[in-house]
């Protein structure tokens, strides 16, 4: 027999209320697990992300937790390994400079060039060393803020140093001290007319401990009239020559375009005599303080 037609259906929302026996139960054990899912889930999430979070920043850990501490240890010598330097910055002859004052710092800086125009740094500079040269590679990177090493696996000690876009300058340190007189090489030239002035003030100097190279006329055959002497140096030797001009009353000072730090010594038409040994500044031996450098963190 077929199903007849029954018409359309209605039907009518029951309340809570009007249910009763097992019906009534099936509906209360069915919002409890709804209402407890609600709770608990954002919770368990919650909790979840405030525990890792706790555990991120060291405020739950296990009793064993150590931290990482830096280690300090004494500094190579400035001077024991060589940097070979290279300017990747677009500013000219910022390479010479920063050269210059590391050698004044008594850094041994073996080449300076430019960086190949594929090589861009956009800090401060970068230090590259292989696993003999970490110490002074650290060592050095004190001396430029922002600086950064990377390790290469180049084989020896030395460091190269690439100069970047972000270079500003160097830390300060105190002003170094004058070179001594054993440290300076200097040529005495004569423009008087008495034979002999510049042998004999040469062997003056020498007995003061300077290093001379050469000795006789000056060979930019210039007459100084009414000068005592002029001492002539490059940017490499301006302290040198303030250093002996501290030998000279009326001493003056020319500047030229020379990267040697050899001084030139011209005695003019007015020239004297060097002072008197107790008239100038003496010489004090200059110690480096002792330096340290700091190892990346490792754990106890």
């Amino acid at each position: 027999m077929e199903p007849q037609d029954q018409g359309p259906v209605s039907y009518r929302v029951v309340g809570f209320d009007e249910l009763d026996g097992s019906a009534a139960e099936h509906y209360r054990r069915q919002r409890r697990r709804r209402l407890l899912l609600f709770v608990t889930l954002p919770g368990l999430l919650l909790g979840t992300a405030t525990v890792a979070t706790a555990y991120g920043t060291g405020l739950v850990g296990s009793d064993d937790q150590t931290e990482c501490a830096p280690i300090t240890r004494p500094a190579p010598e400035r001077d024991s390994f060589d940097i070979k330097l290279l300017n990747s910055n677009d500013t000219n002859g910022l390479g010479s400079d920063v050269a210059r004052e590391l050698t004044l710092r008594d850094f041994n800086v073996v080449s300076v060039g430019n960086a190949d125009s594929s090589v861009y740094v956009k800090g401060a500079a970068t230090i590259y060393y292989g696993p003999d040269g970490r110490d002074n590679a650290l060592l050095l990177q004190k001396q430029i803020p922002g600086s950064k090493t990377w390790n290469d696996a180049r084989p020896g000690d030395s460091v190269q140093l690439v100069l970047g876009y972000g270079y500003d300058r160097m830390v300060k340190e105190p002003e170094p001290p004058l070179p001594a007189p054993s440290e300076i090489t200097l040529n005495v030239y004569n423009t008087t007319w008495k034979e002999g002035l510049a042998t004999e003030v040469a062997g003056d100097l020498k007995d003061r401990g300077f290093k001379i190279k050469s000795t006789g006329n000056d060979p930019q055959m210039t007459f100084l009239e009414d000068e005592v002497a002029v001492i002539r140096f490059g940017p490499e030797g301006q302290r040198a020559a303030k250093r002996l001009a501290q030998q000279i009353d009326g001493a003056q000072l020319q500047k030229d375009d020379r990267t040697s730090t050899k001084v030139d010594l011209v005695l003019g038409n007015t020239w004297s005599r060097v002072k008197p040994a107790s008239e100038v500044p003496q010489v004090k031996p200059y110690v480096r303080p002792a330096e340290t450098i700091q190892l990346p963190c490792e754990r106890k």
